[in-house]
């Protein structure tokens, strides 16, 4: 019998942990997507290269994966609302220190590494919140709504570089979105966890196979959609297009992924079927984007943003509502396991992307991330039997 009751007896929400878990995540990931959205003008302003703006994505990355591989399952034991008033604090401390002190790159990386300890507490309680405060039968659309806000993130970034980047610069655009955080802390719901029940320890969770096989799917996906934040406006530039319209594809991008991913927890609500094939699937598909990307022309660019955007990157929900109906006792532990694979790879891509780029061109790149999606998506078949066989 599915379980639509809070602890008390209660029905359990939908909107308020929803909301609030997506409110969080916007808050943490909108820092890393501004930094895509305004490399150009960071690069020139704080005289890097693009190895260092990759160097900056890793950084950030490997201090993500630190936190969340020691506190994903802290959320579980605890409840997640202090854990994600915590995280949310700090990722609204390090946008407003971006906007104020980053006038060297090497503050500028405190400043991201800062922001990344934030989303290494804020992802995995998230998962908790949605998994403990909303009905079985809802969690996947509201698994879709929250991460519905990494491509919201996306296109309030491009957005803001022709508007709040013309008025304020990059730094100010920093300084306005810190304040998302007051009415985020507000909104995070107390949700009633068990204190009674015995929790697998990292050790336990890293030993599952299933989960080994889903982590080297979700390290290779990661490694290679990654790039797409750091790199897509720099390549629009490239191709010719001004750097506001570069902004906008990135936004516009964010939008086309948002619609991609509500539909992808729409029918995984009212349909079963095996998550990680359709994952896999996706991974497919959008891998062509990679391709379109290389070629480096204008329209080559903008159709490659759509397939990446609408198809590529719409998998992450689906995906770790997969790992959440396979491990419903500890949803905050076992999509922690992942989500540190996913952002390991993340954290090798970006300064391997920028080598290459550097020396190679972005061509050369974008067809190693084209690689790497093709990989992530065997891989992904792989998973799909060995859940079938747990």
């Amino acid at each position: 019998m599915v379980d639509n009751s809070s602890g008390d007896g209660t029905p359990k929400a939908f909107w308020r942990p929803t909301g609030a878990a997506a409110a969080s995540i916007t808050i943490v990931a909108l820092p890393g997507f501004l930094i895509g959205a305004y490399a150009p003008e960071i690069k020139e302003d704080l005289s890097f290269g693009d190895t260092e703006l990759g160097a900056l994505l890793t950084f950030g990355y490997l201090v993500s994966s630190i936190v969340m591989s020691s506190a994903g399952g802290v959320a579980d034991k605890r409840g997640p609302q202090l854990i994600l008033r915590i995280g949310v604090a700090i990722a609204a401390l390090a946008a407003f220190l971006t906007g104020i002190i980053s006038n060297t790159y090497l503050l500028l990386l405190l400043c991201i590494g800062l922001n990344r300890v934030a989303e290494g507490i804020i992802q995995p309680a998230t998962n908790t919140l949605i998994s403990t405060g909303v009905a079985a039968d809802r969690q996947g659309i509201a698994m879709a709504v929250k991460q519905s806000a990494v491509p919201f993130s996306t296109a309030l970034a491009g957005f803001a570089v022709p508007t709040l980047g013309i008025l304020f610069g990059w730094r100010g655009a920093f300084l306005v979105f810190s304040f998302l955080a007051i009415p985020a802390w507000f909104i995070i719901p107390k949700v009633v966890v068990s204190k009674s029940k015995s929790f697998p320890s990292r050790r336990d969770m890293w030993g599952s196979r299933h989960l080994q096989i889903i982590s080297m799917a979700g390290a290779f996906s990661g490694a290679a959609v990654v790039t797409v934040s750091g790199f897509l406006t720099t390549t629009a530039k490239n191709a010719g297009y001004s750097e506001s319209f570069a902004g906008l594809i990135l936004g516009l991008g964010g939008v086309v992924m948002i619609i991609a991913r509500l539909g992808w927890g729409y029918l995984a609500d009212r349909f079963s079927f095996d998550r990680f094939k359709a994952v896999a699937i996706s991974l497919l598909l959008g891998s062509f984007a990679f391709i379109l990307f290389s070629i480096g022309s204008k329209g080559s660019v903008l159709l490659g943003a759509l397939f990446v955007f609408g198809i590529g990157w719409s998998w992450p929900g689906l995906l770790l509502l997969g790992v959440i109906e396979q491990h419903p006792e500890e949803p905050g532990a076992a999509t922690a396991t992942l989500q540190t694979s996913i952002r390991l790879g993340a954290m090798i891509s970006p300064i391997g992307f920028g080598l290459i780029a550097d020396s190679f061109g972005y061509g050369v790149a974008w067809m190693c991330s084209f690689g790497a999606t093709l990989l992530g998506s065997v891989l992904m078949l792989f998973a799909s039997k060995a859940t079938q066989q747990r």
